[in-house]
């Protein structure tokens, strides 16, 4: 995952950041419980929407309380879990085992291919558990790497790998939400990876890496972006709308509004910075 999907704290309460932190206070312990203390090292903020999204939609029963961590040893920190804390902690894990794979045939370091033995059993049983699921991240990752080095120049079809990948892990039930859920989570994933690809721009044009809008000529500036993501995120935003959503509602709204935005335009606000700090120089 991206971690593009957290929360803004800009425009919730105090409460409701509370709430969320708790959130994903629960996702990293249930992460310990179920796959070891090392496994918290892949714990991403992506999850977190996920067991809030699936729990205001089901409603599951709640489990509450506050413990200390290694992280936090001074205090205890309040957590929450649901089942779909244990459903998020397990796609953590599994969606961390393929990264490990694909930066160990990036990069071709040692710790990376460790990381991924060690997960590999791990992973084995989760994939008893969650074939459809399993098999959506072994399949859409295995055809992005193929995309990759064949230079697709065609970035929709790249990135509607990564999307049907995020629209089978939200579509959890075989029921009436399902294709809601499915259609959800595949616009949301097309907009993180069209995202991500505009944010390494100038980093993968500079190291000769691969990115899908180079490939298709595509190298204006980030703000030049802006209104295709947008066109994106709002596909998104229509399905989300469609869930009869009530708890939880106002802080999911801030994650799809304001919260997937964030790193977008932090970059944006450096580079303006950047470019008047040189102009200041050059007089």
């Amino acid at each position: 995952m991206f971690g593009y999907i957290m929360v803004s704290r800009q425009g919730l309460t105090e409460e409701q950041v509370a709430r969320y932190q708790a959130c994903y206070c629960g996702l990293c312990r249930t992460l310990q419980q179920r796959h070891g203390w090392i496994s918290r090292l892949a714990l991403s903020y992506d999850l977190t929407f996920v067991i809030l999204l699936l729990g205001s939609l089901y409603e599951p029963e709640e489990i509450a309380g506050s413990q200390r961590c290694l992280i936090h040893p001074r205090g205890g920190h309040a957590y929450w879990r649901t089942v779909f804390s244990d459903y998020a902690a397990d796609m953590n894990l599994a969606l961390a085992y393929y990264k490990c794979w694909d930066d160990w045939q990036d990069d071709g370091k040692l710790p990376q291919l460790a990381s991924a033995k060690f997960l590999d059993a791990k992973y084995k049983k989760l994939r008893q558990v969650y074939p459809q699921q399993c098999r959506a991240i072994e399949d859409n990752l295995a055809k992005i790497r193929q995309l990759e080095r064949q230079n697709c120049s065609n970035p929709d079809v790249i990135a509607a790998c990564f999307g049907d990948l995020m629209g089978r892990l939200l579509a959890y039930r075989d029921d009436n939400w399902q294709d809601i859920l499915y259609r959800l989570g595949r616009a949301l994933g097309v907009f993180i990876y069209m995202l991500d690809a505009c944010l390494d721009l100038q980093r993968d044009q500079r190291k000769g890496v691969y990115n899908p809008l180079v490939a298709a000529g595509m190298t204006e500036d980030l703000a030049a972006y802006e209104d295709m993501l947008t066109m994106l995120m709002a596909d998104c935003a229509e399905e989300f709308e469609k869930l009869p959503l009530l708890k939880d509602i106002a802080i999911l709204r801030n994650i799809i509004y304001r919260g997937v935005w964030q790193k977008y335009f932090g970059r944006l606000a450096r580079q303006k910075d950047d470019k008047k700090n040189v102009e200041k120089s050059v007089k």
